[in-house]
């Protein structure tokens, strides 16, 4: 659900306005707006010192951040100390950021030389060869080639070429290397490099420069030297490693407490500019849920008695504004707000889908994949999974929707009597409502159902929505619910799953209700109600995927005994069971998620709130969600 906001306005001595911006953000409820102008009172804005201090902060913010990310992993501060020496601080983080920057430099260098002289390593063969065949390489020039694999033929074209341009003048050397490639060195006198440039440009054959530090080397010290520098580098990058280790064991504290503390500091300074004041006096402004403003009633009472005053601002004078969006669910609901939030937040004062997902979702997936063994797989994994997880991430809420997902495929699998497909026939489980492998029909009709009930509610929630604001369009959203389960009994009454006295009177209500729904949603409503209607259709994959699911596995049990040797069949029937599982998990989840993004979410949701986000002490985790959710 949404959680109601309240807008406040918070009054009091202008000598306490930092005092109380301090309290506001140690209970991190409200989140500050700039409230309007007005002639008495204006924005406290900064002086040019105060701006001057701003820029060093931020300076100090830069620094400390890029240093932590250069570092990596470092220790969580267990406060912010609000007497942080600032200058000692600024110090710290650029002395810190210096370091760190010129051994990420150094790592870069030579992680990009041993790339360089690995690119290098398919011609040490071709080096070693001209090392024995003792020639003469003064007045030589030579160029490393790569030829691309099944390039015989091209090889030979290229020597055919240089014979005919050079003669003998040439000396043409390869080396197959482990990725298919031809590595190759070209020899040709000097006086004839330009010659053979232009051959190699015609024939589109890549040439490699050599790195910088052996362009001087002769040809017979080049393999030497580089076969030794790369044996050097990975103790070099290995030292490099240690001192990054022992920067962040000797400072990353120290840059934790910085770069939250800094960070308190600017976000303390840019509330500040947020207050109107006069001279005696300042205004705050902010949002907060409603639930909260008690808390929030009672610590400032307590802090400052009645100094400070808190009034509630009238609708009318923030209508129109963005209001923060609080999602707060049930405990069992809340892993289902992952899904949800893949979405962007819903405006404020419509309505929260994660209730009508944590039912859905589970159930239609257990509806596709309805298999005892495979639910049972499925659990075992999301529960190590959610063993192994942190409280509060999104893996624990993913691992959360796998277990209630497990359970419900573990229902469906009994009501099918499917144990790793047919097998649970085989034992002496029998299906309860239909066999999948053979009630394709009834299967059918189940999805189609489901996916009526589904719209339904959808069409509904929107209807009860839109109540509030435009109730002839509500009128007409219940008007399309109804007529949507209107045709499906009237259809059924055809296919004599009802009785066929039931169409005519359900087929007249119908058409009787359809002027009633053009006034209430316009003249395009009946294209929109079509259009309603192939959205039930599309409930139809949910037939599809979990039969092809269960033939699957039918396929799986049906090796054993096909291949010969019994424990052959066995072999090849876990594989395919395995991949049918791996199937199994991510064919529904993605097809599940399109019918409730697109079919069920059309219905109602309206995309378009802002993120709450309340004045309160920077925390390194919450940051990180925060950019997560963006």
């Amino acid at each position: 659900m949404i959680l109601n906001m309240s807008r406040i306005r918070m009054l009091g001595p202008k000598e306490q306005l930092q005092a109380v911006l301090g309290r506001v953000q140690d209970l991190g409820l409200v989140q500050l707006v700039e409230p309007a102008e007005t002639e008495s009172m204006s924005l406290l804005g900064l002086t040019p010192e105060q701006e001057r201090h701003v820029r060093g902060i931020r300076k100090i913010v830069k620094d400390v951040d890029a240093a932590i990310e250069l570092l990596g992993e470092t220790p969580s501060p267990a406060k912010a100390a609000h007497d942080l020496d600032l200058p000692h601080a600024a110090l710290v983080a650029g002395r810190c950021r210096r370091e760190v920057e010129a051994l990420a430099e150094q790592r870069q260098g030579l992680e990009e030389e041993r790339a360089l002289i690995l690119k290098f390593r398919p011609f040490f063969g071709a080096f070693r060869k001209i090392g024995e065949s003792g020639l003469d390489l003064d007045g030589i020039r030579v160029f490393y080639l790569v030829l691309k694999e099944d390039g015989e033929e091209e090889l030979r074209r290229m020597r055919a070429a240089f014979r005919q341009a050079l003669g003998d003048g040439f000396e043409l050397l390869n080396q197959p290397s482990e990725s298919g490639e031809s590595a190759m060195l070209l020899a040709v006198p000097s006086a004839d490099a330009m010659k053979a440039e232009q051959l190699l440009s015609e024939a589109g054959v890549q040439s490699l420069s050599l790195p910088d530090q052996f362009e001087e080397e002769s040809v017979g010290s080049t393999i030497q030297r580089m076969q030794a520098r790369l044996e050097k580098l990975p103790g070099e990058l290995a030292a490099i490693e240690r001192e990054r280790k022992r920067i962040a064991g000797e400072r990353g504290r120290d840059l934790a407490r910085i770069q939250a503390s800094v960070r308190d500091h600017l976000a303390t300074i840019e509330a500040t500019e947020q207050a109107l004041v006069t001279p005696r006096a300042f205004i705050l402004e902010g949002w907060l849920p409603s639930t909260a403003r008690p808390e929030l009633d009672r610590q400032l009472g307590k802090s400052f008695g009645n100094q400070v005053e808190i009034e509630t601002v009238s609708s009318e004078e923030w209508a129109g504004d963005t209001v923060p969006v609080v999602l707060k669910n049930p405990r069992l609901f809340r892993p289902f707000e992952a899904i949800t939030g893949m979405m962007p937040l819903p405006k404020y004062g419509t309505v929260d889908p994660t209730p009508f997902v944590a039912v859905f979702f589970p159930m239609f997936f257990g509806v596709v994949l309805g298999d005892i063994g495979y639910g049972t797989m499925l659990g075992i994994i999301a529960l190590i999974l959610r063993i192994r997880s942190q409280p509060d991430t999104k893996l624990r809420s993913i691992t959360e929707i796998g277990l209630a997902c497990s359970l419900f495929t573990i229902i469906f699998g009994f009501l099918y009597g499917e144990l790793f497909g047919d097998l649970g026939h085989r034992i002496g489980l029998h299906p309860i409502i239909f066999n999948r492998e053979e009630a394709f029909f009834p299967f059918l009709g189940f999805a189609l159902a489901l996916g009526i009930v589904h719209i339904v509610i959808g069409l509904l929630v929107g209807a009860v929505k839109m109540f509030r604001g435009n109730k002839r369009r509500a009128i007409g959203k219940g008007m399309a619910a109804a007529m949507v389960v209107l045709i499906a009994l009237s259809l059924m009454a055809a296919f004599g799953m009802l009785p066929k006295r039931f169409f005519t009177p359900l087929a007249i209500t119908a058409l009787v209700s359809l002027p009633i729904l053009i006034i209430g949603e316009g003249v395009l409503a009946p294209i929109e109600l079509v259009s309603t209607l192939g959205n039930v259709l599309s409930y139809a994959r949910i037939m599809a995927v979990g039969t092809a699911s269960v033939m699957m596995a039918i396929v799986a049990n049906r090796m054993v005994g096909a291949f010969g040797p019994v424990w052959v069949g066995v072999l090849f029937a876990l594989v395919f069971h395995l991949l049918n599982f791996v199937l199994g998990v991510f064919s529904p989840t993605i097809h599940m998620l399109r019918l409730h993004y697109v079919e069920f979410f059309g219905q109602f949701y309206s995309p378009g709130g802002s993120q709450y986000r309340p004045f309160r002490h920077w925390s390194a985790h919450e940051s990180a969600s925060e950019k997560r959710r963006e």
